[in-house]
């Protein structure tokens, strides 16, 4: 029995001393080097290009974006816990937000940049994003800022913080006025328990709204001369006479060279000076304007192959634009019979058109 008590002794004097050996926990969070911070993160998103008529809340440029941002200076943070004690982060916005744009995880969480019409929402990653023993773990569930994050039990190793992942979701949040802008807005303040101040973050970058410029005379012929034609010829309703080609350019583009998925220009054609669609508008023919002595007759405008019509009151795609490039809308447009050949009448014959350019 003594033997056996000994031994039981001894092996409690061993469990003894092994916990009395770990090592202390600082259980706060603290500058791991000097000099101390706050660190300074400068997320840049490079160029990104929003189309022209990108509708309000639409999201632009890649869709949460990933970057790894490196603090500007040389501080680092170090936090440990053992456990005991809920070390805390929050992250706190130092810009407006915006209110009434349905976009992003949270719309309450939508930052107004120095860009008008540019917002911004911001998800930090590892290590707030609660995956892991050295993390923190968001309040409510989603990391995205201004959010609370806290420990919730021991780490294994201590966090350590000179890096930031972070996701980056532009938005549109009301007009954009055209041509290039510079994206320079600081977002927002960290704040750790025991070091109170710990980071700063800005968001830096391009914003071009990719769009053409219509010049002084986009019309390659104004009036587009539909050639002279005898009543005669006008035999039956739906005969049309030979077409005449014309072009819309577009010039100096501005557009994504890198992205694929390209601004496409629309155009949308509607009667002006009196001319009005015939029917529904979607066989492209549309009547006389103001002041023709013509009758019996309409016209009708077609794409560059003169066989396939151009419907009006509608946005009709022509294809992506190219950066630093032209964009050239090819078009015929011919008369066409719209009443019996007794009901037909010689004149002039003009028509007129509204064009209006969207990009998307």
């Amino acid at each position: 029995m003594t033997s056996l008590l000994r031994r039981g002794l001894s092996l409690l004097g061993i469990l003894l001393g092994w916990q009395l050996a770990l090592p202390a926990v600082a259980n706060t969070c603290s500058w791991d080097n000097t000099p101390p911070g706050p660190m300074d993160f400068q997320a840049d998103v490079g160029n990104v290009y929003v189309p022209r008529d990108a509708a309000i809340g639409s999201i632009f440029g890649p869709k949460e974006r990933l970057l790894f941002t490196n603090s500007q200076n040389s501080a680092e943070i170090r936090c440990s816990t053992d456990g005991s004690v809920v070390l805390e982060f929050n992250a706190r916005a130092t810009s407006p937000m915006v209110s009434g744009i349905n976009a992003c995880t949270d719309p309450t969480k939508i930052f107004q940049t120095n860009i008008d019409g540019v917002g911004v929402c911001i998800t930090l990653e590892f290590p707030f994003n609660g995956t892991g023993s050295t993390t923190f773990y968001p309040v409510n569930g989603v990391p995205t800022v201004p959010f609370d994050a806290v420990t919730i039990r021991r780490m294994i190793s201590p966090f350590l913080l000179w890096r930031l992942r972070n996701k980056v979701t532009l938005v549109k949040t009301g007009p954009i006025a055209p041509g290039a802008h510079t994206l320079n807005r600081q977002l927002f303040d960290g704040f750790f328990t025991g070091l109170g101040l710990g980071l700063r973050y800005g968001l830096h970058g391009t914003i071009i709204q990719s769009q053409c410029a219509v010049g002084a005379n986009p019309v390659s012929v104004d009036p587009v001369p539909l050639g002279d034609w005898n009543t005669s010829d006008f035999t039956h309703p739906g005969f049309t006479t030979a077409p005449t080609r014309f072009s819309i350019t577009l010039s100096s583009c501005e557009a994504d060279p890198t992205d694929t998925d390209q601004a496409t220009a629309y155009i949308r054609l509607d009667g002006a000076n009196g001319s009005q669609p015939v029917g529904d508008g979607s066989d492209g023919v549309f009547s006389l304007s103001n002041g023709s002595a013509a009758a019996g007759m309409g016209i009708q405008i077609l794409h560059e192959d003169g066989v396939t019509p151009v419907p009006l009151g509608a946005d009709v795609s022509f294809g992506t634009i190219e950066n630093n490039k032209d964009k050239t809308l090819g078009f015929t447009a011919r008369f066409y019979q719209t009443a019996e050949r007794s009901e037909i009448n010689g004149g002039n014959a003009e028509g007129a058109l509204a064009f209006t350019l969207t990009y998307q």
